[in-house]
C-alpha cells in the first residue's frame, strides 16, 4: 500500500492575493458605508440655517469737546463696566483765564468801593478762590503734559531733562495749589457768622447792592469751578478694547469715538430662514447647534424670539452661506434668535449650523 502524500504548502503571496481579490473589497465597501453613515448623521447633516453668534460692540465717546487725558488702556485689554478709563478736560485754558481775569478785575473794583471790613474780607477770600481755580487749570495742563512726556520718555523719544522739567513743573504747581487751598481754609471760618447775624441793623440799599454783586461774582466763580471739573470716561460694558481711535493729549470733539469695546460673550445666536420656509419657527422650539470647529461640538438650544417680517440678511451671514453680496439687499429671511448653549463656549462672531427640530 502506497503512503499518503503530504499537502503542498500554499505560498503566502498566493494567500494574500486570494484575500485581496475576494474579501478585501467587501470589507472596504462595508467600512465605507459605516463611515458615510457616521459622517452624514454627525458631521455632514445639512443644516436648516446658518447662525452667527452676536458680537456686541460699543464706542466710548466724549460728551463734550476737550483734551483727552489719563487714557491708560491698550488693545485687547479687558475692562469692566463702570471702570474709569480716562477723562476729558473740557475747559479751554485761554477762555478760562479770560473769564477769571474778568472776575478778578471786577472783584478789585468792588474792593476799592467798599469800606466795610467784613465785605472786604469776603472779597479777599474770593480773590484767593480765583487764584485757586487758575492753579487748578494749570495743574490739569501740567498733568496732561507730564503724562504725554512720560509715554514718550518710556520709548526714548524725550530726553531725561525734558521729563524732569515736566515733573518739576507739575510738582511746583501742585505745591502752590496746596498752599492756596490752606490759605482759603483759614480765611473761610471768619465768613461764617455773617449769615446768622440777627442783631445786625438792616443794611442800606448801597450795602445790599454790594452784597448782591459779591454773590453774583461768587456764583460765576462756582460755575467756572464746575466747568473746570474733567469729564470721566466710563466703560459701559464688560469686554476688551478692540479699537483705540485717540490717545492722551489729543483734542477730541463732542460725540467723537475714542475707544471701541467688544463684549467677550454672546447672549444670542442670530439666523435667517430663507424662503420657502422649511418649518414654521416658534419661541421655545428646540434647535440643534453644531460648531464648525475641527472637533465639532453639538448641543441643544431653544428659539428665544422670532421676527414678524422678512428682513435683509446681514452681509456676514451671506458670506457664510456662500451667497453673493451686493450693495442692494436681494436676499431676505425671517430673523430668529437662539439661546447660546453654555457648554459650547461660542465666541462672538462665530458661525454655527442650526437644525430646527
Amino acid at each position: 500500500m502506497s503512503e499518503r502524500l503530504s499537502p503542498i504548502p500554499t505560498p503566502a503571496s498566493q494567500l494574500w492575493r486570494q484575500l485581496r481579490l475576494q474579501y478585501l473589497p467587501v470589507v472596504i465597501y462595508l467600512a465605507g458605508l459605516v463611515g458615510a453613515f457616521l459622517l452624514w448623521t454627525h458631521w455632514v447633516a445639512p443644516p436648516t440655517l446658518v447662525g452667527e453668534a452676536e458680537a456686541v460692540r460699543t464706542e466710548l465717546r466724549a460728551a463734550q469737546s476737550g483734551m483727552l487725558a489719563d487714557l491708560n488702556v491698550e488693545l485687547l485689554q479687558p475692562v469692566k463696566a463702570g471702570q474709569r478709563i480716562g477723562r476729558v478736560i473740557v475747559n479751554d485754558p485761554k477762555v478760562l483765564e479770560a473769564s477769571l481775569a474778568v472776575i478778578r478785575a471786577e472783584t478789585e473794583v468792588l474792593r476799592t468801593t467798599t469800606d466795610m471790613n467784613f465785605e472786604r474780607l469776603r472779597l479777599d477770600w474770593m480773590s484767593k478762590r480765583v487764584e485757586q481755580v487758575s492753579l487748578q487749570s494749570e495743574l490739569q495742563q501740567a498733568e496732561a503734559t507730564l503724562a504725554r512726556t512720560t509715554a514718550l520718555h518710556r520709548i526714548k523719544l524725550v530726553t531725561d531733562e525734558e521729563f524732569d522739567q515736566s515733573r518739576l513743573t507739575r510738582d511746583g504747581i501742585a505745591a502752590r495749589l496746596k498752599a492756596q487751598s490752606e490759605l482759603i481754609s483759614r480765611i473761610e471760618p471768619a465768613l461764617q457768622p455773617t449769615d446768622v447775624g440777627s442783631n445786625r441793623t438792616m443794611p442800606s440799599a448801597a450795602v445790599e447792592g454790594l452784597r448782591a454783586a459779591i454773590r453774583q461774582k461768587d456764583e460765576q466763580l462756582r460755575l467756572i469751578e464746575a466747568q473746570l471739573t474733567p469729564l470721566p470716561l466710563i466703560a459701559p460694558i464688560d469686554g476688551v478694547v478692540t479699537q483705540v481711535f485717540r490717545r492722551s493729549g489729543e483734542v477730541v470733539s463732542g460725540a467723537e469715538p475714542i475707544l471701541q469695546i467688544s463684549a467677550v460673550r454672546s447672549e444670542r445666536i442670530i439666523g435667517f430662514l430663507r424662503q420657502p420656509l422649511p418649518v414654521e419657527p416658534k419661541p421655545g422650539m428646540e434647535v440643534e447647534v453644531r460648531t464648525r470647529t475641527l472637533q465639532r461640538q453639538i448641543a441643544t438650544a431653544q428659539i428665544a424670539q422670532v421676527g414678524l417680517q422678512l428682513e435683509p440678511i446681514s452681509p456676514t451671514l451671506l458670506a457664510a452661506m456662500r451667497l453673493p453680496i451686493t450693495t442692494t439687499p436681494t436676499d431676505f429671511g425671517l430673523r430668529i434668535h437662539v439661546t447660546v448653549p453654555a457648554e459650547l463656549g461660542i465666541r462672538p462672531g462665530e458661525y454655527v449650523d442650526l437644525i430646527l427640530k
